[in-house]
C-alpha cells in the first residue's frame, strides 16, 4: 500500500520534468575538479593524455563564454585539454550559480563554442549537457565524448538533454589519423 505515494511522487516529478518543469535534481557533489576526476576514473575508453587547469572569466572564451557571462553564471569550473595540440579534445565541467544559470550556460556554450579552433584537426563530436547546477562540455572523438557523457549521467543520476552542436564537418571531410582527427579532403 505504501508504494502508491512513492509512485505518485515519481509520476509527478517525471511529468514536471518532461513538460518543461523544473530542472532535474542532481547527485553531483564536490568541486568541478573533484567531479572531473571521478568522471575520468569511470570512463573506460582510452583518450589522449590531458592536463587540467582552472577555467576562469579570463580564459572562458575558449569554451564560448564571454568573461561577463562567466562572472554572471559560473561559480567554479575546470578545463581539461589534450596535452598534445594535434588532438582535438577538450572537456570542461562548470558549476553554475543555480540550475537556471546552468541551463543558460549550456545554451551559450552550444551557440558560442568553436569546434574548428584546432589547426588541421577537428573533433568528431562536440556536445554539452547539464545536471542540476553542473554543465559538462566535451569535444573530441565520438566514443570518448559518449563515454564521458555516459559517466556524467551515471554519476549525476539524471541529466538534461545532451545538445550535440557539432558532429564533424559537412564539407566532405573524412575521419582519420589519431586522436579523433577529421582530415579535410
Amino acid at each position: 500500500m505504501k508504494k502508491f505515494p512513492l509512485l505518485a511522487a515519481a509520476l509527478t516529478l517525471s511529468a514536471a520534468v518532461g513538460c518543461g518543469g523544473s530542472s532535474p535534481a542532481s547527485n553531483l557533489n564536490g568541486t568541478p575538479a573533484e567531479i572531473m576526476d571521478k568522471l575520468n576514473e569511470t570512463v573506460s575508453v582510452a583518450g589522449p593524455v590531458t592536463f587540467d587547469s582552472p577555467l576562469t572569466a579570463e580564459n572562458a572564451p575558449v569554451i564560448g563564454l564571454t568573461p561577463e557571462e562567466f562572472d554572471k553564471y559560473v561559480t567554479d569550473a575546470v578545463l581539461s585539454t589534450a596535452a598534445i595540440s594535434t588532438f582535438a579534445y577538450e572537456t570542461a565541467l562548470i558549476s553554475a550559480k543555480d540550475s537556471a544559470a546552468a541551463a543558460q550556460v549550456k545554451k551559450l556554450i552550444a551557440a558560442g563554442y568553436d569546434s574548428k579552433k584546432w589547426i588541421c584537426v577537428f573533433p568528431e563530436k562536440s556536445c554539452v549537457a547539464e545536471s542540476g547546477n553542473y554543465v559538462l562540455l566535451a569535444a573530441g572523438r565520438g566514443e570518448n565524448v559518449d563515454a564521458l557523457f555516459d559517466a556524467f549521467t551515471e554519476l549525476a543520476g539524471v541529466t538534461g538533454d545532451r545538445d550535440v552542436f557539432f558532429a564533424g564537418l559537412s564539407d566532405g571531410a573524412t575521419g582519420g589519423g589519431t586522436g579523433g582527427m577529421i582530415l579535410p579532403r
